[in-house]
């Protein structure tokens, strides 16, 4: 299993992995990125990270 670090865009700075395999969509905002992954019975968990849209792509399909 791959897991690609990304910084956390909570209150609290944190490393959170995220396994590419896992993600279902991503989504761009003004000052973070969300990385939504697959979760049971949801359409998506989102993750919000630092990381622009073009790094989270460029580092998930890496």
């Amino acid at each position: 299993m791959r897991l690609v670090p990304f910084q956390y865009a909570g209150h609290n700075p944190a490393v959170v992995f995220i396994n590419p395999e896992q993600v279902v969509a991503v989504r761009a905002f003004d000052k973070s990125t969300d990385i939504y992954v697959a979760a049971p019975q949801k359409d998506g968990a989102p993750y919000p990270v630092r990381e622009t849209v073009e790094e989270v792509v460029k580092l998930l399909t890496a």
